[in-house]
């Protein structure tokens, strides 16, 4: 049994389909399949359903993947000790980014990496919903928040923003401009929804308390939210770096300065690090790196109404 058409059948299972496969490492299809079957007819087992073009994993194929992973984890890992610096980092990685402000920028981060490892593949997966990473062959993930939902996974701090309160001169000259937080709920939001449902009603005043607030308008991508405040429609909570480029130019206006900052959490997310090969620990390493020293905060920039990026 050859290893290489392990790795080949893992690379498959990662990428989604035989299709995408081929794409990814410009072999041709037929020649993935027919290395896939003669590796099924060599454990006697049906590793895939076969759909049409679609490709399932069996019960066998599940269980073949899961116990195969660390073993290939682990000579990937003997062959880079024993030939280290000779050995090149290579595989493919998938990677995925919520679409939120800071998207163009840890997209420049992982183009960078690209250009440094040209022996990895990256499939960037941009989603508002937090996909199960396990189940969905995810690498990596980059999360927001205080905290974690999920305990079974490993969270690396990556970037934090402060946040302010926000609404442009049109919307104040209409409605009043709010002096005291108390004066809040009287206010029309424009209110973010999380994918899982739970909607931010309810807005940080300083020293660990909330106000809750209403508005005629619910979104979940951000730069829409920006944009329907830059339109009058309502009271935002943003990124201070991110409203800095619209205070700039006079058609944003800061509100209740004397309010403490709140502050967000960005997360490098992703499976124990017992099952991760060498490219996927490179990969963190390098995020990690990046925001270290990067003089801009990814989790507040954003690409929209032609703000330089």
């Amino acid at each position: 049994m050859k290893t290489e058409d392990i790795k080949l059948f893992h690379q498959i299972v990662d990428a989604g389909s035989l299709i995408r496969a081929a794409e990814i490492f410009d072999l041709p299809k037929s020649n993935l399949s027919r290395r896939v079957k003669s590796l099924e007819e060599e454990l006697s087992v049906q590793l895939f359903h076969r759909h049409n073009r679609s490709m399932q994993l069996t019960e066998a194929g599940k269980k073949f993947y899961d116990r195969t992973k660390s073993i290939l984890i682990e000579l990937e890992q003997s062959i880079q000790e024993i030939t280290a610096p000779v050995y090149e980092v290579s595989g493919h990685l998938r990677v995925q980014l919520l679409p939120l402000p800071g998207l163009m920028e840890v997209g420049r981060t992982i183009f960078r990496f690209m250009d440094m490892y040209p022996k990895v593949s990256v499939e960037v997966i941009s989603s508002s919903e937090e996909s199960n990473l396990i189940e969905n062959h995810i690498d990596v993930a980059l999360r927001i928040g205080q905290k974690l939902e999920d305990s079974s996974l490993i969270a690396r701090p990556f970037k934090s923003a402060s946040f302010g309160y926000y609404a442009t001169p049109e919307y104040i000259a209409r409605h009043g401009h709010p002096t005291s937080p108390q004066e809040l709920p009287s206010h029309n939001f424009i209110l973010f929804r999380y994918p899982n449902g739970n909607l931010v009603n309810r807005m940080p005043i300083g020293n660990g308390k909330e106000i809750e607030v209403g508005g005629d308008l619910i979104m979940n991508s951000i730069p829409l939210i920006v944009e329907a405040c830059l339109q009058g429609r309502g009271i935002i909570l943003i990124p201070e770096q991110l409203a800095d480029y619209y205070v700039e130019r006079g058609m944003l206006v800061r509100l209740l300065e004397d309010v403490e900052p709140w502050m967000s959490y960005g997360w490098l997310v992703y499976p124990s690090r017992k099952h991760q090969s060498l490219a996927v620990r490179t990969f963190i390493d390098f995020l990690l790196s990046e925001a270290e020293f990067s003089p801009t905060c990814p989790a507040v920039e954003a690409d929209i109404r032609g703000m330089p990026i």
